[in-house]
């Protein structure tokens, strides 16, 4: 496994040196953006890219995967001129380093729920409900974020419907169409997987109490790296982020931006601590 995180390292950061010669094809006047974030927003954060980019004429190089995979990239030098990690602890490992900027801010939250195929046919109401013996559940347990992780104050919970799981995947994506098609009764997924192309409109959607949240997974965060040398664009990247704007594409893809009302509801009451860490 480590020399697999070593190799998944290495194509990082070689992708990242090829990104200089990928950024020439830039215009004269134009400037390149490279932003890392980990894989879950790439959705949300590819339309908002796209408005920033004709905004400010300018080019994002945006690079998706783990936010572990990439802050290891970082430390070994690869490039980047914005971080947008899940959760605070990478964020704080690369401040440890003096790699980023301390400013960085919390700019969204996100919630896992219950899917079900349209029309609920065995009536699931909460997680409970996926134990029982007519309920056929798919699961992620081989996935970057899976379920035990996401909802690790339920864990046990979680490990009982492992236990009787009819399928089990190593990606989200693979298994929604199942759930449409009426091939399984239900599975968790994180809310944004609701909003996808083919997904959204096409499924139920059951609440899950936050308290059932593993909070380090549960917010994310953008910060500038010390060694951009956009340093002006990157910050604007960032204000952009956390603009109305940019907030209100990010609710669209199933995320809560932090500077919505349900945002700072989650904030006050689950994140008090990291209060000094969303934006004013």
């Amino acid at each position: 496994m480590r020399k697999l995180s070593l190799l998944v390292v290495g194509v990082i950061v070689s992708s990242l040196l090829l990104c200089g010669c990928v950024s020439n094809q830039a215009t004269e006047n134009q400037k390149t953006l490279v932003v890392y974030s980990c894989g879950g927003p790439t959705e949300a954060l590819q339309e908002l890219n796209s408005v920033f980019e004709k905004k400010y004429n300018c080019k994002i190089d945006f690079v998706g995967a783990s936010s572990g995979t990439l802050r290891k990239a970082i430390e070994n030098g690869a490039y980047c001129d914005v971080y947008m990690p899940r959760g605070v602890k990478h964020a704080e490992i690369l401040l440890n380093k003096s790699l980023i900027e301390p400013d960085f801010k919390i700019y969204q939250f996100t919630e896992w729920v219950i899917i079900t195929p349209k029309g609920n046919p065995k009536n699931i109401t909460k997680l409970e409900d996926l134990l029982r013996d007519d309920v056929k559940v798919y699961t992620n347990s081989k996935s970057s974020i899976p379920e035990s992780r996401a909802l690790k104050p339920k864990k046990d919970l979680i490990e009982k419907i492992y236990e009787k799981s009819a399928k089990d995947f190593d990606c989200y994506r693979k298994m929604l169409e199942y759930v449409v098609d009426g091939e399984c009764d239900a599975a968790l997924v994180e809310r944004r997987c609701t909003t996808l192309e083919g997904i959204k409109g096409n499924v139920e959607i059951i609440e899950i109490p936050r308290e059932y949240l593993n909070k380090a997974d549960g917010f994310f965060t953008v910060g500038v790296m010390k060694n951009s040398k956009n340093k002006d664009l990157a910050y604007k990247y960032m204000e952009f982020v956390l603009s109305d704007e940019g907030q209100s594409i990010l609710a669209k893809h199933g995320f809560i931006p932090v500077k919505s009302e349900k945002g700072q509801e989650i904030l006050n009451k689950y994140y008090p601590e990291y209060k000094d860490l969303a934006p004013k």
